[in-house]
Formats: C-alpha cells, sequence, structure tokens
C-alpha cells in the first residue's frame, strides 16, 4: 500500500498540482482562511474533502474516533479543544459541523463498555485508550434501552453521541459567545453510508430531519 500512496503523490504532483498550482502557492505563501471546520470520526470511509467536493484550504478538518467533542472542563480536551480554539480564535471560522455516521465502531465499542459494565462482564478484547476515550460520551447514552433489541439502537446512539459532543461545542466559553454574537454557527450531521443520506439535527429539536439538495 506505501507503494500505491508513493505513487498516489506522484499523480498529485504532476496532475492535480499542475491545474491548481496558483491556489496551492497562494496557499503556501499566505496561509490558510477556511471559512468551516469539520469535526468527523477516523473512519477510513468519512472523507470530508471527498464528500463534499472540497479542496485544499477549504476545510479545517480535526478527526478522532467517534468524533467526539469532550466538555470544557473534561481532562481530556487538550487536543480537541485547541484545535476549536485556532479554528475559532485565529481562522475564525463561519461553520462548525459535527459529523456522525452509520456503523460507527467507536460508539458500538461505548454500547459495549456499557452492556459489560451492567451485566458485569469482562470485555472479549481489553483496550489501552478506546474505552477510555468513548467513556466520554457515556452521559449520551443513559437513556439508550440496549434491552430492546430493534433495528434504530445502532442509529439512536450514534446521533444520541453526536448531540452530545455538539451540546459540548456550547461549554467552550469563547465559542458559545462567538455563537451568541451569530459570528458562528454549529451544525450536527449524520451521514448513513447505504443510503447515502445525509441528516441534520433540526433547529430547536434534537430530532433529525434529511438534508434537501
Amino acid at each position: 500500500m506505501v507503494k500505491e500512496l508513493v505513487s498516489g503523490f506522484k499523480d498529485f504532483r504532476d496532475s492535480y498540482f499542475e491545474k491548481r498550482s496558483q491556489v496551492l502557492q497562494q496557499l503556501a505563501e499566505k496561509g490558510q482562511s477556511p471559512q468551516t471546520m469539520v469535526i468527523c470520526c477516523s473512519d477510513s470511509r468519512v472523507e470530508p474533502s471527498i464528500l463534499f467536493g472540497t479542496g485544499p484550504g477549504d476545510l479545517f478538518v480535526v478527526r478522532n474516533v467517534a468524533n467526539l467533542v469532550p466538555p470544557f472542563i473534561s481532562e481530556n480536551n487538550a487536543s480537541m479543544g485547541s484545535a476549536l480554539e485556532y479554528a475559532v480564535k485565529i481562522l475564525r471560522v463561519k461553520d462548525i459541523i459535527v459529523l456522525g455516521h452509520a456503523h460507527c465502531g467507536g460508539v458500538a465499542a461505548l454500547c459495549e463498555s456499557i452492556n459489560n459494565d451492567k451485566t458485569g462482564q469482562d470485555t472479549d478484547n481489553p483496550t489501552d485508550f478506546i474505552e477510555n476515550w468513548v467513556d466520554i460520551a457515556k452521559p449520551a447514552l443513559l437513556k439508550i434501552d440496549f434491552n430492546h433489541k430493534n433495528e434504530d439502537i445502532e442509529v439512536n446512539s450514534e446521533r444520541a453521541v453526536l448531540l452530545y459532543s455538539y451540546n459540548n461545542l456550547l461549554t467552550y466559553p469563547w465559542l458559545n459567545d462567538a455563537v451568541n454574537k451569530n459570528s458562528l454557527e454549529i451544525h450536527a450531521w449524520w451521514l448513513d453510508f447505504k443510503s447515502v443520506m445525509l441528516w441534520e439535527k433540526a433547529k430547536g429539536s434534537n430530532s433529525f430531519i434529511p438534508i434537501e439538495f
């Protein structure tokens, strides 16, 4: 795979760069000024620039397992907090999108952890970091009934974690201040790979509605 990546970079340099050399040179000389920040999962199926048809310099992207935003007061917020601070205070982005997705392994790991806590079982595959990280979002799933098996549990869990991250954004004082001044807007989007549908949090509600094109 490494050889393919090197070959891909050569193609980028020989074709993509040549067609967009002026834009890329300006980005190199003058720096970035993206208008939008995207917080998404590390999942290899989620690639914002491909999903949204953007190019270099268009998006300020932060990725982590399960697209989590820890609360401002969390001891685990240094990485995300610094990215948010840079995006809001320095880059002055106009929009922040938290992008969740279907079949999220991070959310599945959190659900498994909660189930194991309830049943007293040990995890089948203990990890050094993943469980501690996704446990940040445990409060999001307190109202999920994992004993009631239905097709919506996975989706409901993913969207609940997405909403948790969305709400946690507002715990950052300077971010909340920017929202109140209408200089920044935050969004929660959920991507369904199978149906190729994009859903958004409805204004004034925790429900999700399909984004109309």
